[in-house]
């Protein structure tokens, strides 16, 4: 199967709500393929072809999740459109499809003791048929057909309180059983006590009712109906009270008013005594309160969501915050009291939790289901780039861009890493990988409106940074090096040195490119030359004449090669600046690796050439299936390359990222330029530039008249930059004698091809 087949089926799956992620990141090997990369991109006799795979991140948010009701063995939830059921006992999710066509407005929420989930259903005649589906025990479904004229049903377990109209303008309240009218219960309110149209129940355990009416004299009243006879006995509450629970052995309410202050008022549900006052701190002084109580705790939250806090009034529990916010809480009637809540933990996972009183008396907490995270946006690659072992990835989410990364390997092949730190707010050309201080990015500074080069790899970094071009609008970087930053804006060019904080120099815009410690730029007055210049001096330090009779639009380098193209005159090329010969190259859309070419063609696919040492060329295949850019270009935002490694990452039409290796054959690793002082009174600081990542590296320092060696300092994993400091001490840390040293460094390279690098030279210490 042709990798760009792979690629296309890996999209159907992703785009269709495949969770993505880490585990998605995968490294993968395919043999055999085609004409998306073949087997002559890799190294000779090699069968297998590696890629990494790294699909753009979609956003994942906590699905729509609603708990409707609860029993003594589990809890009705709703998770988009279907009614789950969650038991307590092994946590296991089952359908319940006897609802699959009732609306959820028709659903009774609250407690069921007998694991019922009940809904009504209106009649023809007038009347009500309240459903109950037995969920764990099919032999407790039935249902009470409520007469007409019962109005306004409240319903709570196995009953149904309803008022009807006594024909004067008031209303009786009534227990609905289901059978003759005349059977049910007439409730007995106190002497005085009346009721509106609308029932008030509160809360319910057993045959056990609470609920409210109005007294004699106008003010709120309430009672525990003992349903089967219709009496009421009323509870000692004054004022104003909210959130009444009952439980197998309490009953409580939440008040502000009356003995004690505001609190949780506590009492056993068959005693008489004055209710125990729980005070809770709540954050508002008029904040609606919900509380239940727990074995010997109050469990509280202010307003519609948490956060949902412990209060204990006995018992050897702690005061404390069970969770951060909460969605909806359900009081389970059994024993002691528990509750099942929906909300969120401090470790940001939202789920459906009972909490209950465990051996210890303590308030434990069981998650029965974390709420399912569901797709809301696809990801989208809108920039890329490659350096050394390191891809950076733009990444759209509903208008949102945030800069990934993934390590990707210093070898030969492409290896799926660490990530790295996310940035957010970057988008393509403003940034860019490459500098000895890590990412350079611009920043807009809001009050000057100038761009402002940051470097580094802490995202949280937004200030100090080199303020550039004086003028409103955004430019772009368009080259790095370890020290320098080549950046462009309104028809200028600047080379900022990052290890001075300065832009050292100012150029109207034309082809540059920046390679170690030089600056290739285009000659305008001379076509066809391209002058090498250091950026800090000024100074000249090579000239090389392309043997054409146009000036450069655009230059790259890769090493000993130069890329030029003069774009309005159609001419192109690369020219080799060590064995001077020339390789055909488009005029456009081009990028220049480390001995090959990548050129994206008018049909959208990319040809990939590998440019020999003797002066031919190769064809190493070509990708197809990139996702279309939406400029001509591409490059940069849907396709890139590491110019200094054989590696190439391009975005598929499902905005997948891969990494590959077309180009093994690369080159050998050098030592592009150093800083390496030749005598030092007391203190060495060196620095070496590799033109590529070492494995390992070594450096030693000789003492000439003796040979022995005075120290040894090694490193491993560098991306390109070895330093010493040295403080003129021996291994033993005695001062060294003045006098004649040689220094040797030897670095390994990371991609395992040619030799070592090996560079040696002298110093003279001046103080011992």
């Amino acid at each position: 199967m042709s990798r760009h087949l792979y690629t296309n089926s890996r999209a159907h799956n992703r785009r269709t709500g495949r969770t993505t992620g880490a585990a998605a990141i995968a490294v993968v090997l395919a043999a055999g393929l085609a004409t998306a990369l073949p087997a002559t991109a890799h190294a000779a006799g090699k069968a297998e072809a590696a890629e990494v795979l790294i699909p753009a991140p979609d956003r994942f948010d906590d699905g729509p999740e609603t708990v409707l009701a609860t029993g003594s063995q589990g809890v009705l939830h709703r998770e988009g459109l279907s009614y789950l059921w969650t038991n307590t006992y092994n946590r296991r999710t089952k359908a319940v499809p006897e609802l699959d066509d009732v609306a959820e407005d028709m659903l009774v929420h609250g407690h069921d003791e007998a694991n019922r989930v009940i809904y009504t259903r209106p009649r023809e005649d007038g009347g009500t048929d309240v459903v109950r589906i037995g969920v764990e025990d099919p032999s407790f479904t039935s249902t009470v057909k409520v007469p007409a004229g019962y109005l306004n049903l409240r319903i709570s377990g196995g009953w149904v309180l309803a008022t009807v109209e006594r024909g004067d303008g008031t209303h009786e309240l009534r227990v609905a059983r289901g059978g003759a009218a005349a059977d049910d219960p007439v409730v007995q309110l106190p002497a005085g006590a009346t009721v509106g149209a609308e029932p008030v129940l509160l809360s319910s355990w057993s045959n056990q009712l609470v609920i409210g009416y109005r007294l004699a004299d106008g003010s709120p009243g309430y009672g525990i109906l003992t349903a089967y006879n219709g009496r009421v006995v009323p509870l000692p509450v004054t004022g104003e009270a909210s959130s009444f629970r009952i439980t197998q052995t309490t009953v409580s309410w939440f008040s502000r008013g009356g003995d004690g202050g505001p609190g949780v008022r506590v009492r056993q549900r068959e005693s008489t005594a004055a209710p125990r006052v729980v005070p809770i701190a709540t954050a508002s002084p008029d904040s609606d309160v919900t509380s239940y109580v727990v074995g010997d705790n109050v469990l509280w939250y202010e307003g519609l969501t948490g956060p949902l806090y412990l209060t204990p009034f006995a018992g050897a529990d702690t005061a404390r915050m069970l969770l951060g916010s909460v969605w909806g809480t359900f009081l389970r009637t059994e024993g002691t009291g528990s509750v099942v809540a929906l909300g969120r933990s401090g470790d940001g996972k939202n789920a459906i939790r009972l909490f209950s009183v465990d051996g210890l008396e303590l308030v434990s907490e069981l998650v029965l289901r974390e709420v399912p995270r569901v797709k809301t946006a696809d990801g989208e690659i809108g920039a890329l780039s490659l350096d050394r072992g390191r891809l950076r990835y733009m990444n759209h989410l509903a208008g949102d861009a945030t800069l990934h990364g993934r390590a990707v390997g210093t070898g030969l092949d492409p290896a799926e890493g660490a990530r790295l730190e996310d940035f957010p707010g970057l988008t393509a050309g403003r940034f860019a990988d490459g500098t000895d201080e890590g990412l350079a990015r611009l920043l807009r500074d809001p009050e000057s409106g100038r761009d402002v080069l940051v470097t580094g790899d802490d995202p949280g970094r937004q200030d100090g940074g080199i303020p550039l071009a004086d003028m409103n609008g955004l430019g772009r970087i368009v080259d790095t090096s370890p020290e320098f930053v080549l950046y462009e804006s309104g028809g200028r060019q600047y080379v900022v040195d990052i290890a001075h904080d300065l832009v050292v120099r100012d150029q109207r815009a034309q082809g540059a490119a920046l390679a170690g410690d030089r600056l290739y730029k285009s000659a305008p007055g001379k076509p066809g030359t391209v002058n090498v210049v250091d950026p800090r001096s000024g100074r000249a330090t090579a000239s090389h004449d392309l043997g054409v009779d146009c000036v450069p639009s655009e230059l790259q380098v890769s090493g000993s090669l130069v890329y030029w193209s003069c774009a309005s005159r159609d001419a192109a090329g690369v020219y080799d600046t060590v064995t001077h010969r020339d390789y055909p190259a488009p005029a456009s859309r081009v990028l220049l690796g480390d001995r090959f070419l990548a050129s994206r063609e008018a049909s959208g696919d990319l040809r990939l050439t590998a440019l020999r040492p003797d002066g031919s060329t190769g064809d190493l295949g070509t990708v197809t299936g990139l996702k279309p850019p939406t400029d001509d270009d591409g490059r940069g935002t849907t396709w890139t390359l590491d110019p200094a490694a054989g590696k190439l990452a391009w975005v598929g039409t499902d905005d997948t990222v891969h990494v590959t290796a077309p180009q093994q054959a690369v080159s050998p690793p050098v030592v592009t330029h150093s800083a390496v002082p030749a005598t030092s009174a007391g203190g060495w600081n060196a620095t070496w530039w590799l033109s590529k990542p070492a494995a390992s590296w070594k450096v030693t320092l000789v003492r000439r008249s003796t040979g022995e060696t005075v120290r040894t300092w090694t490193g491993e994993g560098s991306r390109g930059t070895v330093r010493v400091d040295w403080d003129g001490t021996s291994g033993s840390g005695d001062p060294v004698p003045a006098g004649a040293y040689t220094w040797r460094l030897t670095a390994a390279p990371a991609d395992g091809s040619g030799d070592d690098v090996m560079a040696s030279g002298t110093l003279r210490v001046t103080a011992g």
